[in-house]
């Protein structure tokens, strides 16, 4: 895996304007070992064979890991009201902590050039694979998997980011990276339309090797989030009880089951994932388990640099497995192996939930890229509990009722049925539950968003974090958007910067 660096602009435009030699060095260096002219994988010689197009389409999924290894999660999660930035946080983990960061944090380059690595890539396989003589059925599916893994792109950035330039085609100069900002719509139409596509190109299921690509049930999860954000909650009920009357998925029996490495990908509950498999492929693990562990837990690297904020930890009632031991763990700590843990950093309450005591790996030989803990992208859980939003804001309840699919996550968390009564109190259970269930998986940010409650959460942060953190200010927000980077605007004359930045 490659983090990219979001200062370096010509790592961002090699990425751009030679991505597709990485995806087929990535298959094979047989050929390079007696180069000629004609071996220089450029587009023009390399999309010739299915081969070909399936590494294309290979390369789109690497592209894809760098974006979720650090600095998405930075944006969604850390910048949310979850999470304390601890002592032993960088400078930019406290200022996103604190929402203090400018339009020239770096931090908020790392998602626009990873997004915009991906949908090169996409754009790469969507215009040179349909011209290749092959099973027509795989070039479907190959098709089905860069519009998938594009629109996914397009949307995290439309809803970091707000209007976004909209990219089309493969971009072969540095002439063609000037593009101006499209509004949110255009953006929406594209994503819309690429899932759409998906959904009937894209198989149910795969088997062998390719378990894990996108599947017609990714797309069709993901583009019932797309409804959601846009508050088309009819067509997102309507989407999103598809799955559910699917059979499909389920929930995992074991909530923490979405989290241990030998059940990623397969198990009843998971849609797609970000694989990070350190295992076959050294070096391109994940390392967000090292960020959130207390400092010095043992068996490798930990750096504590976040704690859960006090007001989360007692959203988590006694008998809620997703509390003590599930989401977060609180000094000391007895682990799987009998170690008992104590740490200062961070001052309170760490992150659990991406330590999996049944790995080796995980347990004693942790380190940076080493972890083969996936990303989550979708899960059963999500498609309920959107499926009772869209539900319970006007969308027809279609397979079960939105208390039904609410109460589905309360009872794996070994919680009662919620008794909710009237669409406001049912809103207020609902989006408590996302809390709970999602902490620290790219959620939060996006909810508040969506919601219109980021300021107001992001204000709460700041009066609770006063109590015991008094030189802290926590801002609040000055749209329901990032801003534009700044970098990208100081290269990008058409750019514009979002407003309040």
């Amino acid at each position: 895996m490659r983090i990219l660096n979001p200062a370096n602009r010509a790592l961002r435009v090699i990425a751009l304007v030679a991505s597709l030699t990485a995806a087929a060095v990535a298959i094979s260096c047989n050929s390079f070992i007696d180069p000629k002219p004609t071996d220089i994988l450029a587009p023009e010689n390399f999309y010739k064979s299915s081969t070909d197009a399936v590494a294309g389409v290979n390369g789109i999924y690497e592209a894809n890991r760098g974006p979720y290894s650090l600095y998405f999660w930075y944006m969604s999660d850390i910048a949310s009201d979850d999470i304390i930035a601890s002592a032993n946080f960088g400078s930019d983990g406290k200022r996103m902590a604190a929402y203090t960061f400018d339009p020239s944090e770096g931090t908020l380059a790392g998602p626009w050039g990873g997004f915009y690595a991906v949908i090169n890539r996409a754009n790469t396989v969507l215009d040179r694979v349909p011209a290749i003589t092959m099973d027509e059925t795989l070039k479907a599916r190959v098709l089905g998997e860069a519009r998938y893994l594009r629109a996914l792109a397009y949307f995290n950035l439309v809803r970091f980011y707000g209007d976004v330039p909209l990219v089309e085609h493969e971009v072969k100069s540095l002439k063609g990276l000037n593009v101006s900002r499209a509004p949110q719509a255009q953006v929406y139409a594209l994503i819309v339309s690429d899932l759409q596509s998906a959904i009937t190109a894209l198989p149910a299921s795969y088997s062998g090797d390719d378990v894990g690509r996108a599947t017609s049930s990714a797309a069709k999860t993901l583009l019932g989030k797309v409804y959601l954000q846009q508050k088309n909650y009819a067509s997102a009920a309507t989407t999103l009880g598809q799955i559910i009357s699917s059979g499909q998925y389920a929930l995992n029996a074991v909530w923490k089951d979405n989290f241990t490495v030998s059940k990623e990908i397969t198990n009843p509950e998971s849609i797609f994932e970000v694989n990070y498999d350190a295992t076959l492929n050294p070096g391109t693990g994940s390392i967000h388990t090292l960020f959130s562990l207390p400092s010095d837990f043992q068996g490798g690297d930990a750096y504590g640099l976040m704690q859960v904020i006090p007001s989360l930890v007692n959203m988590f009632v006694p008998g809620d497995v997703r509390g003590n031991h599930g989401t977060f763990m609180i000094s000391p700590y007895t682990d799987r192996l009998n170690r008992v843990n104590s740490w200062t950093v961070p001052s309170g309450a760490a992150f659990d939930k991406y330590l999996d005591e049944t790995n080796d790996q995980n347990m004693k030989s942790r380190g940076w890229v080493q972890q083969s803990n996936n990303w989550i992208v979708s899960r059963f859980a999500d498609v309920l509990l959107m499926y009772a939003e869209a539900v319970n804001e006007g969308g027809a309840a279609g397979p079960i009722s939105a208390a039904v699919a609410l109460d589905s996550v309360r009872h794996r968390a070994g919680l009662p049925s919620a008794n909710a009564v009237g669409q406001a109190a049912l809103r207020d259970s609902i989006r408590v539950e996302r809390r709970r269930e999602f902490v620290f998986e790219g959620q939060r940010w996006f909810d508040l968003s969506r919601w219109g409650t980021l300021d107001a959460a992001l204000r709460a942060k700041q009066a609770e974090m006063h109590l015991t953190q008094p030189n802290v200010t926590v801002r609040g927000a000055p749209s329901l958007f990032f801003p534009i980077p700044q970098s990208e605007i100081d290269i990008n004359p058409n750019l514009t910067q979002n407003q309040g930045w």
